[in-house]
């Protein structure tokens, strides 16, 4: 007669990630390479600083004690900050939430892990480029060479389409729609998808550059590299911030913020508050949950709320019937959503 033996973390590890997360939550390929990367900077914490080798590393020797040295190792050691500390908890804490799920046995446990508290952060507008700053950007490439011209349609979509790196190298010829207005589809997070309007000058040069390049299967991805593969998030990276060192060379004062490729999309998305565009529709352009996410573009903006006092003075000096009631309706919701 065999003895029953009682599933333990590696286990339980294996099924989380081949089957729960993108068979029961269905999440993407890319989230669930982050929780993987979480997990292994727990193992790599408990073998080099706790002495416990990964295949030895079983429930019976993780407590909640561990998480938290775990987490104090990665801010005073690592030098990660409060954010990237709270990632790494909730990425354990879904594991953990899922063993909770799957066996009593280990409730306590994960009880005590679940209660750890995320770190407060505090509260950054987000940064982004002035339009300045994008005209020089643009400007940058060298449109006399096929290089240049791939490089400056990459930045372009990039920024109009206020996509995510990982939405960006995984575009194919199916997912552009040529019409009276050319579209983009993106596939965000929790494989939703969205459709993009693009401006007609980026729609003129990606249409150039795939003709340039007879980039026409359906199923051929819209980006390269060099060696005809798949572009990397590095990849996107480096071409960013070559144009980005060549335009500060240009004019020093510019280019001053940690530059990465979602600072395009931060940097859409307030171009996009400061035009007056609805907060509904920056949502669903940008793909997020909540408008709340959408709402931080809006919180201390220096230029919107500059044009938002501009606005509200300008009837000082005029008629004071100025403004009609569909305005004034609009300037009280547009001031609500300042707050």
């Amino acid at each position: 007669m065999f003895r029953q033996v009682k599933p333990d973390f590696a286990d339980y590890i294996y099924t989380y990630f081949t089957k729960y997360l993108p068979l029961q939550r269905g999440l993407s390929s890319n989230t669930i390479s982050s929780y993987s990367y979480s997990l292994l900077q727990f193992y790599h914490f408990c073998d080099c600083e706790k002495g416990i080798p990964c295949d030895k590393l079983t429930l019976d020797k993780i407590d909640k004690r561990i998480v938290e040295d775990y987490l104090f190792w990665m801010e005073s050691t690592r030098k990660n900050s409060a954010s990237t500390r709270n990632q790494r908890l909730s990425a354990l804490k879904s594991l953990f939430q899922y063993i909770r799920s799957e066996s009593v046995i280990y409730t306590a446990l994960c009880c005590d892990i679940l209660s750890v508290p995320e770190k407060k952060t505090p509260t950054v507008p987000p940064q982004y480029l002035s339009l300045k700053e994008m005209e020089v950007l643009f400007s940058m490439p060298d449109a006399r060479t096929k290089h240049g011209r791939r490089d400056l349609t990459i930045l372009l979509v990039l920024y109009d389409t206020a996509a995510r790196v990982s939405e960006l190298i995984e575009l194919r010829v199916a997912d552009i729609s040529v019409g009276k207005t050319m579209t983009v589809k993106l596939f965000g997070k929790g494989n939703k998808t969205r459709i993009i309007p693009i401006t007609q000058k980026t729609s003129d040069i990606l249409q150039g550059y795939m003709n340039e390049n007879h980039i026409t299967k359906m199923e051929q991805l819209l980006f390269e590299n060099r060696s005809h593969g798949k572009l990397t998030t590095a990849g996107i990276s480096y071409i960013l911030k070559k144009y980005v060192s060549m335009g500060k060379q240009v004019n020093s004062n510019m280019f001053n913020l940690n530059i990465s490729p979602h600072l395009l999309r931060s940097t859409k998305a307030s171009h996009l508050i400061q035009a007056g565009a609805n907060i509904y529709y920056i949502r669903d352009f940008l793909g997020h949950k909540s408008v709340l996410t959408t709402e931080r573009y809006a919180r201390n903006n220096p230029e919107v709320v500059r044009n938002a006092i501009t606005k509200a003075s300008s009837d000082l000096t005029g008629n004071i019937e100025y403004y009609d009631n569909s305005e004034k309706i609009a300037m009280i919701s547009f001031l609500k959503s300042l707050q």
